[in-house]
């Protein structure tokens, strides 16, 4: 029903909407359609929802972004045991009840800062790094740029940080830093699969594996002993450096590099919106995926009991039964019953 000062309106929907056109709609429900229709503008008037609201920089996920560039920022320059909780919410300008709205605890925030953090490198390098603008590229010039990528991702403050906080979680939990590992993969993959066509050596999909996972360990080492980002002069020296030496393992002519794109790599540190919405983190999904990472341990030692144990491992199996011996309980002991003191 309307109301006598109240005319009803026909809604001017485009045909591809898929709207159901209605003789009699008020203007409010024209908004309400609209707006469900189109969630980029502005809500209709009257009572707004929590999850409709902009919330911080960005956007409707704007906030959560916020959180994860501020602890990447913090970790590129502090210790991940001395960045606290309280520290991240200053630089995001917003309140511990909020950062605990969206991350059920610390340690499920840091395993979500590096999920998204190396998910979307493995996207960009991907997108940076097809094949089909790669064809015709020289090895020298492919080199170059695989180089730059791995300075990128080690050597800058968006996952310089993050890097290190994923290395020390895997010591204990190897779940937490599988992304760091996938990217990882990801770079040697398709470092394979656009040099082996273009090489005329032995071996080469070995050589090409071996070499760039040398130069993994190697750039990983440089930033865990420097311990803040780098400079862009130093930046560059590495570029050429790491590259003289993969052109030694592959055998290729040395060549010039003109661009120098790896030291002027543009340091990104926004995390866009639409990460929330396709990496799934939700206060709910997180907590799933925090007990996942927790419940994982180290790898059994495999004592292979059928062949019998080489004597050279004894002093392994040794320690771990020593240290099988300590994580027993102890007894609990009883407690001592207190006095109780008469008045003569």
């Amino acid at each position: 029903m309307l109301l006598a000062d109240e005319k009803a309106c026909f809604p001017s929907f485009p045909e591809e909407c898929g709207v159901k056109k209605s003789k009699m709609m008020t203007k409010r429900e024209v908004r309400i359609q609209e707006a469900k229709l189109n969630p980029g503008i502005p809500a209709w008037r009257g009572k707004r929802r929590r999850e409709q609201r902009v919330t911080g920089r960005g956007g409707r996920h704007g906030r959560t972004m916020t959180f994860l560039n501020s602890a990447a920022r913090r970790l590129a320059w502090e210790d991940y045991q001395k960045v606290s909780v309280g520290m991240i919410c200053r630089d995001a300008r917003s309140t511990p009840y909020t950062f605990y709205k969206r991350f059920p605890s610390r340690p499920a925030f840091e395993y979500a800062l590096i999920l998204v953090t190396f998910r979307e490198r493995a996207k960009l390098f991907n997108r940076e790094m097809d094949p089909k603008a790669w064809k015709d590229a020289t090895p020298q010039a492919i080199v170059y740029r695989l180089v730059d990528e791995v300075i990128a991702s080690t050597m800058n403050v968006p996952t310089l940080g993050v890097t290190q906080l994923a290395i020390r979680i895997a010591m204990s939990k190897p779940k937490g830093a599988e992304p760091y590992f996938e990217y990882r993969a990801t770079i040697i993959d398709r470092a394979a699969e656009l040099l082996i066509p273009k090489l005329k050596i032995q071996n080469s999909k070995e050589s090409v594996r071996n070499s760039f996972q040398m130069l993994l360990a190697i750039a990983t080492d440089e930033a865990w002993r420097h311990g803040i980002p780098f400079k862009t002069e130093r930046k560059q020296e590495l570029a050429e450096t790491y590259s003289k030496l993969i052109f030694r393992c592959l055998e290729l002519p040395p060549q010039q590099n003109i661009k120098n794109v790896g030291a002027n790599h543009s340091e990104r540190t926004d995390f866009p919106e639409h990460l929330q919405i396709n990496y799934g983190i939700t206060k709910q999904s997180l907590g799933k995926y925090e007990k996942d990472v927790n419940s994982s341990g180290k790898p059994e030692f495999d004592s292979d009991k059928g062949r019998g144990v080489d004597v050279r491992d004894a002093a392994i199996l040794k320690t771990k039964d020593e240290n099988r011996k300590t994580e027993k309980p102890l007894k609990p002991q009883k407690r001592k019953p207190n006095r109780v003191y008469k008045m003569m």
